[in-house]
């Protein structure tokens, strides 16, 4: 029994410690190399060849781990592990599982659990749209309706595969929608990230 713990234990930390790694190493080379991207590309425009204060500091920070980062590294290895051993245990509790299914069990809930709760607590938290992307559309909703989200999830995944749809559509069949017609699908949160790309674009 303790064997067991232990090797479901250990398969859940290595899951967690690999998962972690995937997503926050990667997003930290992503945001540097954007960081200096964005630097570079400011530079060329206005073609001065030093650099201002304010992008010498954001340089600066893009090179070491960010606060944010480091703490969600940490949190989500401990909660993906945590994930990943209560599933092989509630699943131990119902099939007689072998030492290295009990394992296999631990690492793949402890990847699946932990990538969910990246996607939508953890990584917000860490690069600061937490409120943006999960708490206030939620507190809206709930203002709204009285209830939380649940069905909610559904329309968005319908409402994604139908932008998808009609991004592949021809040019031609594009333009016959108007642009009211775009701007009034979109959703509220939407409409906002629209409007930070355009004057970002400006």
């Amino acid at each position: 029994m303790i064997d067991t713990e232990i090797t479901r234990l250990i398969a859940a930390a290595i899951a967690a410690v690999l998962l972690g790694w995937a997503c926050y190493v990667t997003a930290f080379v992503k945001h540097k190399n954007a960081v200096k991207d964005e630097t570079n590309k400011s530079r060329l425009e206005e073609k001065r060849a030093e650099l201002y204060e304010d992008e010498e500091i954001r340089l600066e920070k893009s090179q070491t781990w960010y606060i944010g980062y480091r703490l969600a590294l940490i949190g989500l290895i401990l909660v993906a592990a945590a994930v990943g051993w209560i599933a092989a245990y509630l699943v131990g509790q119902e099939y007689i599982l072998t030492w290295v299914e009990d394992a296999a069990v631990a690492a793949a809930a402890a990847i699946i659990g932990g990538m969910i709760l990246d996607k939508f607590i953890i990584h917000p938290i860490a690069d600061g749209s937490f409120f943006e992307k999960v708490e206030d559309p939620m507190v809206s909703y709930f203002l709204e309706n009285g209830t939380l989200p649940v069905k909610e999830v559904k329309v968005k995944e319908k409402k994604a595969k139908k932008e998808k749809k009609v991004e592949q559509e021809s040019p031609a069949v594009q333009q016959e929608l108007s642009e009211d017609e775009l701007i009034g699908s979109l959703s509220f949160s939407e409409k906002v990230n629209l409007i930070n790309r355009l004057r970002k674009s400006l």
